[in-house]
């Protein structure tokens, strides 16, 4: 019995030891090194943001929010009363303008000085503004009108809602196109699709009775053919 129990307990102590030693590698396969396994830094961002997607999406969240400060009023509060389409009184509506292709007035100075050749660059590099300026300056500075108003309407079904401030300035401006019922026609559509500040846009001053009557039926058949009944995407005002 002695001699069983012997036996027992020394085959234990064996398996234990097995569990505890580590495994060797096999003779003739292949060991890993440290440097093997290293991991560049490049690869390691890449690994970092795979593994952390919330950490990525909090960066370019954060990037969003800084491209989107720039359309709040930087004045003091007198010089922040009078505000255009282009300047927001919250967070809100900065990142709204920032959603629907709105450049920041600083922006639009930076476009406006640019010839045809930069901003088919700038629009064909994503920046929704220089493809409105693109079109309008097509229109207008161009004399090609009809190519500038396929522009601005492919820039406004990409649902660029600045695009319909382009629209409204290329048949306000000076030529042989010029219609002042078409451009607060726009301008009225933009209203119709949630930008409630393109209602005081300059193409509706002036106008009278019976041509802003025109105009809101102009609007809503545009709504219907160029809009396709588009749901509208309210400003947030406060």
């Amino acid at each position: 019995m002695k001699k069983h129990v012997a036996l027992c307990m020394s085959a234990l102590s064996i398996a234990l030891a097995a569990c505890g030693t580590p495994d060797k590698p096999e003779a003739g396969s292949a060991s890993v090194t440290p440097s093997q396994v290293a991991v560049s830094p490049a690869h390691a961002s890449e690994q970092r943001s795979a593994v952390n997607p919330a950490d990525h999406e909090r960066t370019q969240a954060s990037a969003q929010h800084q491209d989107a400060s720039q359309y709040l009023c930087q004045g003091d509060a007198d010089a922040c009363k009078v505000r255009g389409p282009l300047v927001a009184d919250s967070e809100a509506e900065a990142q709204w303008l920032l959603a629907h292709g709105y450049p920041t007035h600083a922006e639009l100075a930076r476009l406006e000085a640019m010839g045809l050749t930069q901003l088919k660059a700038e629009a064909q590099a994503g920046n929704k503004p220089a493809a409105v300026l693109y079109g309008k300056k097509t229109a207008i500075e161009g004399a090609r009108f009809q190519e500038g108003l396929g522009i601005l309407r492919q820039a406004a079904t990409a649902r660029n809602l600045y695009a319909y401030y382009g629209l409204s300035a290329v048949y306000g401006a000076e030529t042989k196109n010029k219609n002042l019922i078409e451009s607060a026609a726009y301008l009225r559509l933009a209203y119709l699709l949630g930008d409630a500040k393109a209602s005081a846009g300059p193409a509706l001053q002036g106008l009278s009775a019976v041509e802003r009557v025109a105009a809101d039926e102009r609007a809503a058949l545009l709504y219907r053919t160029v809009a396709t009944y588009r749901s509208a995407s309210p400003r947030p005002i406060e």
